[in-house]
């Protein structure tokens, strides 16, 4: 299965942390979906916005059991979905996304994420802090 991941996950130490595996991956382009800041939070969610196109990577061959750890990391927050998106190499893949839940839209704000500024300011205090790590089975 590929996984599109936009916020976190992008960094391949997040998602060792996560997974405990390096996948392969290469850029892509989401279109028709914006990437914006969840409120009081470092991180970011997606929500379905005509003419947005958010940049991202696909991790390729994500086995079932990380998936099941990337659900418990991810939460209540996300619902993962199939989207398709753009990849230069391939043209257009099918891949799994998470999307901010219907029934918590309100937690996004108006703003737009910033990879850079995550990676600069924030990354150090996520990987110390963020929950969804405590969610983690403990077997991995």
């Amino acid at each position: 299965m590929n996984l599109f991941t936009y916020g976190s996950l992008m960094i391949p130490s997040v998602m060792a942390a996560v997974t405990g595996k390096h996948f392969r991956v290469m850029k892509a382009c989401l279109k028709e979906y914006a990437r914006l800041k969840v409120k009081g939070e470092s991180y970011p969610g997606i929500v379905y916005k005509t003419g947005a196109a958010i940049d991202g990577v696909v991790h390729c061959d994500v086995d079932d059991l990380s998936l099941k750890s990337l659900d418990d990391f991810e939460g209540e927050l996300y619902k993962r979905i199939y989207v398709p998106v753009e990849v230069d190499q391939s043209g257009v893949l099918i891949a799994e996304t998470y999307i901010v839940a219907p029934e918590h839209l309100q937690r996004l704000s108006s703003e737009p994420w910033d990879f850079e500024e995550f990676k600069k300011e924030h990354l150090q205090e996520f990987l110390r802090s963020y929950k969804g790590f405590s969610l983690l089975p403990k077997h991995r």
